[in-house]
């Protein structure tokens, strides 16, 4: 089966997206009062760099290691405290355990602040986060995070089911917190995306149907 299964260790590329620090992301995107990725009103956050090249990805402009921006955690903490409806952030990417030092101390900051659910979705799956060769910090950002959504994209399993790409990908509750809101993922052809325009153009939150993508994101080259 044609898929993105390219083994990531610490040691798969010496480059590391630029804000790797504990102080500063590489950020690919940030939208405040989102609703269509996971339970309640949610600060979505796209970081930037990834190793993979999973076929028919929605985010492609992810990928470069040195693009998109380097923002501080303070930053993107206000951005959340700011909102007052905010019950969680969603980060995905890119790859989010590539930066998984910046994103503990986020995280950290948000919560000395004020309750906050962590949802991250990952190329990686939950066994290689646990295993000895994983990205720096992995463990840490494992602790931290409330429901983890793991696994590459597989072009061939995308059954349009809500709030994942295919359907290799787990839903897995690392603490009680979203244990009452499984039921919303994995449901068949119910996919919800709201449509944001921004200082970049148009763009699409949540996790479009295949109908969608043929429409708003025509076919790249995936060399």
């Amino acid at each position: 089966m044609k898929g993105c299964r390219r083994r990531l260790t610490r040691g798969s590329d010496s480059k590391m997206p630029a804000g790797k620090g504990s102080e500063t992301l590489q950020v690919h995107r940030m939208l405040p009062r989102v609703k269509t990725l996971g339970p309640g009103l949610r600060l979505a956050l796209w970081v930037q760099g990834c190793f993979r090249r999973c076929p028919g990805c929605i985010t492609p402009d992810s990928r470069p290691l040195d693009g998109g921006r380097q923002q501080t955690v303070s930053e993107i903490a206000a951005a959340f405290l700011r909102e007052p409806g905010h019950e969680g952030i969603t980060i995905s990417g890119g790859e989010p355990f590539l930066q998984a030092g910046a994103l503990c101390r986020l995280i950290d900051l948000i919560r000395e602040q004020r309750d906050c659910g962590v949802i991250v979705y990952t190329g990686y799956t939950l066994e290689e986060l646990q295993e000895s060769g994983a990205p720096a910090d992995a463990a840490e950002l494992l602790r931290r995070t409330d429901l983890l959504i793991d696994g590459p994209y597989i072009r061939e399993l995308n059954d349009d089911a809500s709030l994942r790409g295919s359907s290799n990908q787990r839903v897995i509750c690392l603490t009680e917190r979203y244990r009452n809101d499984i039921g919303l993922y994995g449901v068949k052809d119910r996919r919800d995306i709201e449509i944001r325009w921004t200082q970049d153009g148009l763009f699409i939150a949540g996790i479009p149907s295949k109908t969608t993508v043929r429409l708003q994101l025509p076919e790249r080259d995936e060399t």
